[in-house]
């Protein structure tokens, strides 16, 4: 019986970990993120949307921002937010 816990103790400690795998999509899904959002700017470029361009970049700006850094967008929208009330 005493083998079996030994056992068990040693296989549950040598199971793997999925933080790189989780570090791995947060960084390509930024980047397939980025080349969508960079792909519509030019779509509404050569339409020559040019409204709709300006804005899409202040959102492609706002979500660049985000998917680097969540923290500093959170802190910033609490910042706004307790500016406002």
């Amino acid at each position: 019986m005493m083998k079996f816990v030994m056992l068990k103790m040693m296989l549950g400690a040598s199971l793997p970990t999925l933080s790189p795998i989780v570090a791995w999509v947060k960084t390509e899904g930024g980047n397939a993120a980025t080349i969508i959002l960079i792909a519509f700017a030019v779509y509404f470029l050569f339409k020559k949307r040019i409204g709709e361009f300006i804005g899409f970049i202040i959102f492609s700006a706002i979500v660049f921002l985000a998917i680097g850094n969540p923290t500093s967008i959170i802190n910033a929208l609490k910042a706004i937010w307790e500016t406002m009330i």
